[in-house]
């Protein structure tokens, strides 16, 4: 059964080479716009302000403002027409209107829009209200469909539409709306060239930035890579000496055991010599079991596996280990919830996790004390072996570490049992968990997939 696959180290420079160019040029471009957006706003605001002062004070200068309050002299007229008639000869003028207060049109550039009517017009209400109305843009259809668009060229396409309010001197009063529509072409060109200038910028200073920013986290990457690196060369040093030394404790005593037993068999008498013997067998498959253990944690991948009954092999196991249990007066018991559990796996290699599980529990547990092993199905895909013992139970400083290799709290351990035990559970789909508490006991909890 393959182990699990392991997920992909995640690509810090990678994911920020494309990420920041989205995000950078993002901003780029919002910054680029509203800037450009404000020049022009500011622009055509103040454009709109200076041709507002100049037709107030050139109405009021000569008079021609009186126009707009009787319109019916024919002098007046005559003379208002003159001089709004400068206005429509001014640079950039595309046309001229000019409204009563009654929104009806006193003079225009444009003889075909005198004496209509424009009551549906936002803009020129504004105005009537007091207010100086700017409008720009560029004309489209939709723009040429309004009803003062009416007559304009459609050879012009960009406009600045002006509601200049007409204000009476001696009452400050609303007595009329001079429209201007401008081309203004020189200050268009000023603000094209603004606009290129604040997206060279932007282009500029966002590339200035993805660079430096790039050359920043390359950098950091690399360092992270070598100090990474770094780390777990000190690691696998780390390991190596913990390998070393529980290794040389585990074996060290055996290999005195049996140089003992060696030298007493040249010595002793015929009948004595299968005794020793029997402690050099014993010391060298102890010795084996070590070694075996280490080569079991360090291979990649699991043996082949076949459906096996888990009910059947902890009945197995529990038999095996009952002397064990009754010799230092304890209880061991198999509570089984379910008949049968078919699960993939290994023989040898579950059995050897159910083995060192309960030889814990013996080793943890003092006199007296019970060890219960359950097994429940949880669900229609899996089943729950659990190992409740009645030791001292692990603090949790210890439970932290017991499933790192080599980490052990018993003097002649290896501290391999555990680790080789989670190594295999996981490598069947499963899961190892383990819950203890000081002086409540421990308890393992095993989750396989059923077949």
């Amino acid at each position: 059964m393959p182990t699990p696959t392991q997920p992909a180290p995640f690509q810090l420079l990678r994911w920020f080479a494309g990420l920041s160019a989205v995000v950078i040029v993002l901003i780029a471009v919002a910054n680029a716009w509203v800037v450009t957006r404000f020049l022009t706003n500011h622009l055509f605001k103040r454009e709109g302000e200076i041709s507002r002062d100049f037709v107030q004070n050139i109405l009021v200068s000569d008079g021609t403002i009186d126009y707009l309050r009787h319109s019916e002299n024919p002098q007046v007229r005559e003379h208002f027409k003159n001089t709004v008639t400068h206005l429509a000869n001014m640079r950039d003028m595309l046309r001229a209107n000019v409204y009563g207060t009654d929104r009806t049109v006193l003079w225009s550039s444009d003889p075909t829009l005198v004496g209509r009517r424009f009551t549906d017009n936002e803009d020129l209400d504004h105005a009537m209200a007091g207010k100086l109305k700017v409008e720009s843009g560029r004309i489209s259809h939709e723009a040429l469909s309004k009803k003062e668009h009416i007559g304009l060229s459609p050879s012009v396409q960009f406009f600045v539409e002006t509601y200049i309010p007409v204000f009476d001197p001696s009452n400050n009063q609303v007595v009329g709306v001079v429209e201007l529509y401008k081309a203004p072409l020189a200050l268009t060109e000023a603000i094209e060239e603004g606009e290129r200038q604040v997206a060279i910028a932007a282009l500029g200073g966002a590339i200035a930035l993805y660079v430096s920013l790039f050359w920043l986290i390359r950098r950091a990457d690399r360092t992270m890579r070598a100090q990474h690196a770094k780390l777990l060369e000190a690691g696998t040093v780390a390991a190596l000496g913990e390998l070393a030394s529980s290794v040389s404790h585990n074996i060290r005593n055996p290999l005195a055991s049996i140089r003992s037993s060696a030298e007493l068999s040249l010595e002793s008498p015929e009948e004595h010599g299968a005794e020793c013997a029997r402690d050099i067998i014993r010391e060298v498959d102890r010795i084996s079991a070590r070694i075996t253990e280490l080569l079991r944690l360090s291979n990649q991948g699991l043996p082949a596996s076949r459906p096996i009954d888990v009910v059947s092999l902890l009945r197995g196991c529990v038999a095996d280990h009952k002397n064990t249990f009754q010799r230092s007066r304890k209880v061991l018991s198999l509570e089984s919830h379910t008949a049968q559990a078919v699960v993939q796996a290994d023989t040898h290699l579950l059995k050897q996790v159910f083995d060192s599980l309960l030889s814990n529990a013996a080793e943890a547990m003092p006199p007296g004390e019970r060890c219960n092993v359950s097994v429940r199905d949880t669900n229609n895909q899996s089943v729950r072996i659990e190992v409740q013992d009645g030791g001292a139970g692990m603090s949790p400083e210890v439970l932290a570490q017991i499933f790192r290799p080599f980490f052990t709290t018993k003097p002649q351990g290896l501290g391999l049992g555990l680790p080789l035990a989670k190594r295999i559970v996981e490598g069947l789909g499963g899961s190892l968990k383990i819950d203890s508490r000081p002086g409540e006991g421990t308890s393992v909890c095993i989750d396989l997939p059923k077949v």
